[in-house]
């Protein structure tokens, strides 16, 4: 179907048109208006390791270093961006999500490892809500949480304070801002919605119309006429002739009946 052919059908069905018009109308602006905004704010921090546990040089050095707990699990662990990531698992988990919400932060916060600087020691926290002040706080709650399960997981055998991982801030939080990528997806998925709604109300209205407008033949009396009911009957063509069946007809010459045959002719002397 060219487009000339399509813009035709269309103007066919102004009503159709019109309401699907006001349907997308409907729907944009309650996607626009009847949504809450959402803002966002974002916070970056560094994952600064702490000095290696003292060796056994150092010991025979300084004996009182054996009264300093060094036992910190994950300064045995060959990379520090695994930390980034335990960390984030736990921030993000069931348990602290639920207690930061009870608080009054957004549940739609996110906590991840960025390769901003270094290879994945880069912690990213976004603060988000329905207002500025709203995202402001919950950026404040993630983080301040953040530091303490940064704390707490790492004092599981008691290390000493020297022996922790610090997370230090990069740079201030940034001003909450308007997400506006969420509200257009959604004007997009709606846009798309009632233009398939429109097509496919076009095709039914299609598909019925020529239904409704099929002709009826009426007729006089209780039954139809027996002409009208008996099919009509197409002349039968007879088979093309071959050439050997050809026979040739020659027009009879007044008078040949009464003088007869040739052969029975009285010949003059």
């Amino acid at each position: 179907m060219d487009l000339l052919a399509l813009f035709t059908t269309v103007r066919r069905h102004k009503l159709i048109v019109l309401a699907v018009l006001a349907v997308l109308i409907a729907g944009n602006a309650f996607v626009a208006f009847g949504i809450p905004p959402v803002y966002e704010s974002q916070a970056q921090y560094v994952l600064i390791a702490p000095p290696p546990q003292p060796s056994d040089a150092a010991i025979e050095r300084d004996p009182t270093l054996l009264k300093v707990n060094a036992n910190n699990p994950y300064l045995r662990l060959p990379n520090p961006s695994v930390v980034v990531d335990v960390l984030a698992q736990r921030v993000s988990g069931g348990l602290v999500r639920q207690g930061l919400t009870s608080q009054g932060a957004d549940e739609d916060y996110t906590i991840s490892s960025t390769n901003a600087i270094g290879s994945g020691l880069v912690i990213n926290i976004v603060g988000t809500g329905s207002s500025p002040e709203s995202a402001a706080k919950t950026l404040d709650l993630v983080a301040a949480s953040m530091e303490k399960e940064l704390y707490d997981m790492q004092k599981v055998d008691g290390a000493d304070d020297k022996y922790l991982f610090q997370a230090l801030p990069i740079n201030p939080p940034t001003d909450p801002t308007r997400k506006v990528t969420g509200t257009i997806r959604s004007m997009i998925a709606v846009s798309a919605a009632c233009l398939v709604l429109l097509f496919g109300m076009i095709s039914v209205a299609e598909a019925i119309g020529p239904r409704r407008t099929k002709q009826v033949v009426p007729f006089d009396g209780p039954e139809a006429p027996r002409d009208a009911a008996e099919p009509t009957k197409a002349p039968v063509v007879p088979p093309r002739a071959n050439a050997s069946d050809l026979t040739i007809v020659l027009p009879r010459v007044r008078g040949a009946e009464q003088q007869g045959p040739a052969s029975q002719r009285p010949t003059r002397d």
